[in-house]
């Protein structure tokens, strides 16, 4: 009988083991800190921009080649330094859930447009950025949207789409 019991107990320490690692994991995930495009499949950029994915997405009535920086740490790299986008027409920044993070043009070279998007890829806000190539985080201007957004579009300055993100069409 003791040893009936002791297999019961052991049985039960490991399903509660079990119970809770299931936990940390869909705690984790729900907590993650890489965004998505749900409108567009993403692949891995061209150079020198590999540490970026790249997709095909519909701004307004125009299908472009964008990078997608989805992950904390590309969000944070965005496009310093960057003095040609090459055959890309921007930057789209996806975010895992609707955010209010600043942008700035720490070590931006470029003079770029910044659009807002919900998470619905209707834009919410729009502005100009202007270069702040010599400058960090911390002394270079912070750019706020006015509404909580889901994605950030950057393009060259003057030659961004208005209109909604989404899906190219086939």
């Amino acid at each position: 009988m003791r040893r009936n019991t002791g297999l019961i107990v052991a049985a039960i320490v490991a399903i509660a083991a079990l119970v809770g690692m299931i936990a940390i994991v869909v705690l984790r995930r729900g907590s993650s800190e890489t965004g998505s495009l749900p409108f567009a499949k993403t692949t891995r950029a061209s150079a020198p921009f590999q540490q970026f994915d790249e997709a095909r997405v519909a701004v307004g009535d125009k299908c472009q080649r964008l990078l997608v920086a989805s992950t904390r740490a590309q969000r944070n790299e965005g496009l310093r330094a960057v003095r040609d986008l090459g055959p890309y027409a921007g930057m789209v920044f996806a975010f895992p859930g609707d955010s209010n993070a600043l942008f700035t043009m720490a070590q931006t070279p470029l003079p770029l447009d910044i659009t807002w998007y919900d998470a619905h890829g209707q834009p919410v806000d729009r502005t100009r950025m202007e270069p702040c190539e010599h400058g960090t985080d911390s002394t270079c201007p912070a750019y706020p949207s006015r509404k909580k957004y889901r994605y950030a579009l950057e393009q060259r300055a003057g030659g961004g789409a208005a209109g909604p993100i989404g899906a190219c069409a086939a």
